[in-house]
């Protein structure tokens, strides 16, 4: 297949968002995800709305042999648009996580992004061409306990992707991260957490086709740091101000006045 957006993690929320979106304009997808009853539905109503192609690969990227199966999949195909979406989040304090969670985790959202990343732009090179979006979170401004290894993955995100714009900044290729506050979408339901989604005030969450179409308009006018909402954008702004220490007992309050009222 030619004119292609290979999305990872496109079974629901954000990645289904994108696909969409890319097949709104005409391209044809590659869309990954673990569900197949899930995504191969997404699939077929895509096609048939969109008119364009939609391939499936049924992978877990949070492991070396998933990555190598997709690897071996698109080896044949010009992908003109990639968007790391993959990703999934950890309940637990630090100390309570598994060690198989933490090598997934690690592996998904920084390996399987390089790597990925890496094998695709070498064939957008040689056509002097391409689009990379890398999602990452507000998680990568303001880490909170409970969110440990999940926001630093995304901070790994947001400096990769950073400095890869600014290798690339002599070629046509575009580089983007999405740093997105709170998505009203399964993510939360997937990791067992007891959240609730408002839709109102500070830190609400924001529909995945409203992040993308403000990621995609931060693209067109080429912000390398998309930061849907103003949630995510005071986060990132309250994290450069306050000093550390003060910081530090901001989110501790915050993170235990958030979990008495979930377990009331």
């Amino acid at each position: 297949m030619k004119n292609i957006a290979l999305i990872t993690g496109a079974t629901s929320g954000l990645g289904l968002a994108y696909a969409k979106e890319y097949a709104k304009k005409g391209y044809n997808l590659i869309i990954t995800g673990r569900r197949e009853e899930k995504i191969k539905s997404n699939a077929r109503d895509i096609e048939n709305i969109y008119n364009v192609t939609v391939k499936v690969v049924i992978v877990d990227l949070a492991y070396e042999k998933g990555l190598n199966i997709l690897l071996d999949e698109i080896r044949e195909d010009e992908i003109e648009v990639l968007v790391n979406n993959a990703g999934f989040g950890l309940k637990p304090t630090f100390s309570e996580v598994p060690k198989e969670d933490m090598d997934n985790i690690m592996f998904l959202q920084m390996n399987a992004v390089v790597v990925l990343t890496q094998n695709i732009l070498k064939q957008m090179l040689v056509r002097n061409r391409g689009t990379i979006i890398n999602i990452s979170s507000d998680g990568a401004f303001a880490v909170m306990p409970r969110n440990v290894l999940y926001s630093s993955t995304k901070l790994f995100i947001l400096n990769f992707t950073e400095g890869l714009y600014m290798e690339l900044i002599d070629s046509n290729v575009k580089v983007q991260v999405v740093c997105p506050g709170f998505i009203d979408s399964d993510f939360h339901e997937s990791a067992g957490m007891n959240v609730v989604k408002k839709k109102k005030g500070f830190m609400k969450f924001m529909a995945p086709e409203e992040i993308v179409d403000i990621a995609m308009k931060d693209l067109k006018k080429g912000k390398v740091v998309s930061i849907p909402g103003a949630d995510a954008k005071i986060i990132r702004i309250m994290a450069k101000i306050i000093p550390r220490k003060s910081f530090y007992k901001i989110v501790i309050n915050f993170t235990r006045k958030r979990n008495e009222k979930l377990h009331r």
